[in-house]
């Protein structure tokens, strides 16, 4: 019983004098201030592209077009753990920034098709895809189509979310996140 009472207080001593490391009660002088330089977050890049017409390559399936960009900033941190997000300006009258994925209806002889604009990222790539669900005339895209990819690291992303971010509308994204329209 002696040995087990002196187990115990031991034990109590060891963690009182590591949890007393634990807790600074003197505060040191204040740093110098940092450099000044514009407002952003280190975690979070964009990238912004363009995809013309010729760019897009045909796939094996009839309905599908696609195009891939080299993106440095995608590394697989990014994609086991950040998020990019998507934006299109499509220059075929659409001028605002639309989120992606997006559908869009148009009727050929009065029966509806649907053409998809579809994302997806994987190590240092960003990929659009484009698909016409038209059965004997599928189209490609005959204008030119921007990208802008925000690429954010794991924290930033969730910090968006908690705050409400709607991560579909390209404004409250570049506000919150800082992003000049020229970045």
């Amino acid at each position: 019983m002696k040995k087990v009472k002196l187990l115990v207080s031991a034990f109590a001593l060891a963690s009182m004098l590591l949890l007393n490391g634990c807790f600074n009660t003197h505060d040191g002088p204040i740093g110098p201030q940092g450099p000044e330089g514009p407002p952003g977050n280190a975690n979070v890049k964009s990238f912004t592209y363009t995809i013309h017409p010729n760019d897009w390559l045909a796939s094996n399936d009839p309905n599908l077009w696609y195009f891939d960009q080299h993106c440095d900033y995608v590394t697989p941190d990014i994609v086991d753990y950040g998020a990019v997000l998507f934006y299109l300006k499509e220059t075929s009258g659409k001028l605002s920034w639309i989120s992606l994925p997006t559908t869009s209806l148009y009727r050929d002889n009065g029966q509806a098709y649907t053409t998809e604009y579809q994302p997806w990222h994987s190590d240092y790539t960003l990929s659009i895809q484009w698909i016409d669900t038209h059965p004997t005339n599928p189209r490609k895209p005959t204008w030119d189509c921007v990208i802008k990819a925000i690429i954010i690291a794991d924290y930033p992303y969730s910090v968006l979310k908690s705050k409400g971010v709607d991560l579909n509308n390209y404004e409250q994204v570049m506000s919150a996140l800082n992003i000049t329209a020229t970045e």
